[in-house]
């Protein structure tokens, strides 16, 4: 899956330092954006090397150490949490600003593809585009939020009360161990971004942050009958599957 790395970069930008989904570029942060490109690239490469499979503990771990250190090398006070099911630690990032409002950053560490993926998928450059596993979905997310807070930083920009950083490992495994983390602490901010790939040009049109997205669900039911003699008494029984039915 390709990943756009300036407009994803920009749109971070833009999003972040005003906290809402639309605003006018600022000329020094589209120069430093438009500078960040080859690290950003390089980012995207280290990462995508880290093989990370949602059930691939040892994987997921090695993603884990990388992402831990380049979060406390931009400044961030780290929290490495165990999540309570599922494989991947729940990674908690916080730096605090001289603003009111509290922003938080998601994406997850893991990916569907499994160890070995690599030898039969490297990760390729084709002009403004890399390819690679996971490098959409969502190593591209995580590399723009570690790059955006480069720029930022450098930028001096700190209008936020608190600005908080969460990465999951088991995103694509339903994040069973880290979903209730992940809606605790969004509970706690006013702007909450997430690092997940939007739709394809061809069906978005335009580029943009979405601002909803689908959901599922999973529901159980329980449906009880009434045994009885299908043949001698059928009209006192109830069958459980006709009732669901109904």
């Amino acid at each position: 899956m390709p990943f756009d790395l300036r407009s994803s970069l920009l749109a971070t930008l833009a999003a972040t330092a005003t906290a809402s989904a639309w605003a006018a570029p600022d000329a020094r942060l589209l120069s430093a954006a438009r500078a960040a490109e080859p690290a950003l690239i390089q980012s995207l490469k280290e990462m995508v090397a880290i093989e990370s499979g949602t059930m691939d503990a040892p994987g997921l771990a090695r993603m884990a150490d990388y992402a831990e250190g380049r979060l406390k090398a931009l400044g961030l006070q780290v929290e490495r949490r165990k999540a309570s099911a599922n494989n991947g630690d729940v990674l908690v990032g916080r730096l605090s600003g001289s603003g009111k409002r509290k922003l938080m950053l998601i994406a997850h560490l893991d990916t569907i593809y499994w160890p070995g993926t690599l030898s039969s998928q490297p990760i390729k450059q084709d002009g403004n585009r890399l390819y690679g596993p996971g490098i959409a979905d969502a190593k591209g997310g995580v590399a723009v939020i570690l790059h955006a807070l480069a720029i930022l930083r450098e930028a001096g920009w700190q209008d936020y009360a608190q600005l908080t950083v969460l990465f999951n490992g088991d995103e694509e495994s339903g994040s069973g161990g880290s979903g209730e983390a992940i809606a605790t602490l969004a509970d706690e901010h006013d702007v909450v971004l997430s690092y997940e790939p939007t739709a394809a040009k061809e069906f978005a049109k335009t580029e943009g942050v979405l601002l909803a997205a689908a959901g599922a669900t999973l529901l159980t039911m329980d449906v009880k009958g009434r045994a009885s003699h299908a043949g001698a008494a059928p009209q006192l029984g109830r069958n459980a599957l006709v009732e669901l039915a109904w």
